[in-house]
């Protein structure tokens, strides 16, 4: 059994993993978008809204920024944290940004973009309010997902037949992941994780090469839209897998 890190940054994780069942690698994948728990607005209490958009709209949209997590939270299962937003146009139109909305008890809870436009107010308009943030898992609405992308595929084994083949810059031109490459005059598979099995390249040259499945090897990719690290997304999936099956064997043993 073997867990190889293959990219590795704050909001990117792709692994590669050897001698696990691929249940438990879909469980993984499937955890850290449906039960790892974020923080969004849930309430929003509206001081002031003279702008031409209802309050429902504002409320929508507050509750879809995607908000910063801190870990100490995600054991917290009543949390409930309060940021405000008190904004007004003056002479001309104001775009007002998830930016303006301001943590109040915990300033690392803040929004993961500054650049999120809300709503626009004309000249005199104003708009003041109380967001209220709460923890919750994707398997209740997409907001508290931590992924953009979360997908387990297989290794792919790319055997290049013959590295001088004719048709060697047609196959580096099909494939739409940079997978191949020419490089001293052979083509070379630099990047074969990438592959997609796409089967461009094999529509150019089926001849000279094969791409197959690597036997009990997968790989699992998780991006993260911001409100955790990547590693701390996973992490928290394994976790939350071992305590349901804890869970499970106890209801088992009780039987």
């Amino acid at each position: 059994m073997a867990v190889d890190v293959l990219e590795k940054d704050k909001l990117n994780l792709t692994i590669k993993i050897e001698g696990y069942p691929l249940d438990l690698i879909n469980g993984l994948r499937r955890y850290a978008m449906s039960e790892v728990p974020t923080l969004a607005v849930e309430d929003v209490v509206f001081i002031e809204n003279s702008s031409l958009v209802y309050d429902e709209i504002v409320a929508h949209r507050l509750g879809l920024v995607p908000l910063k997590t801190p870990k100490k939270y995600l054991e917290m299962e009543d949390a409930q944290l309060m940021l405000v937003l008190d904004a007004s146009a003056e002479d001309s139109v104001r775009t007002v940004y998830s930016g303006d909305l301001v943590p109040v008890e915990d300033k690392e809870v803040k929004p993961v973009s500054n650049e999120i436009p809300i709503i626009k107010l004309a000249p005199k308009q104003n708009i003041k309010l109380e967001a209220y943030a709460r923890l919750g898992k994707g398997k209740k609405h997409s907001k508290y997902s931590p992924t953009s992308k979360s997908i387990v595929k297989p290794t792919p084994l790319i055997n290049i037949k013959n590295a001088k083949t004719d048709k060697a810059k047609q196959i580096v031109d099909s494939c739409p992941r940079n997978v191949f490459e020419i490089i001293n005059g052979n083509l070379v598979a630099k990047n074969p994780y990438a592959c997609t099995f796409c089967e461009e390249c094999l529509k150019v040259d089926r001849e000279n090469l094969e791409i197959s499945e690597k036997p009990g090897s997968y790989i699992l990719s998780i991006e993260s839209i911001g409100q955790l690290e990547a590693k701390d997304i996973i992490l928290e999936s394994a976790s939350l897998i071992i305590k349901d099956l804890d869970e499970f064997n106890k209801g088992l043993e009780a039987l």
